[in-house]
């Protein structure tokens, strides 16, 4: 009896190391997805927030460098009044991700106010 009692104790005890190794992995992961990995983030951003106004562009379509996106991004801030559903931290992570899906070697778009 006494051994079964003690077997059971132990099997316990590794599960319950098990769980809590378990849910250290999982909860550095998930601080890695928001924090870390801003790639993820920006993306996550990126899709929730513009997906509700208008379809998502395929970045890599548009010969748009980094600086234009940034641009129209606050265009849309401004003409489409965005700000009442993206909050200035939300824009920048929007602007991180475009800027790292253009297309960099296409030259800027000219300025509207220059044509």
């Amino acid at each position: 009896m006494k051994t079964l009692y003690l077997v059971q104790t132990i099997l316990t005890v590794f599960l319950l190391l098990i769980q809590q190794i378990l849910s250290g992995c999982a909860m550095t992961a998930s601080k890695g997805i928001i924090n870390e990995d801003a790639g993820l983030s920006d993306r996550y951003i990126f899709r929730d927030k513009c997906s509700k106004c208008h379809e998502l562009p395929d970045i890599e379509a548009y010969p748009y460098s980094p600086d234009d996106w940034a641009k129209i991004v606050d265009s849309m801030l401004e003409a489409k009044e965005a700000e009442q559903h993206i909050s200035m931290e939300e824009a920048k992570e929007i602007k991180s991700f475009l800027r790292r899906h253009s297309i960099l070697n296409h030259p800027p778009l000219p300025n509207k106010r220059e044509e």
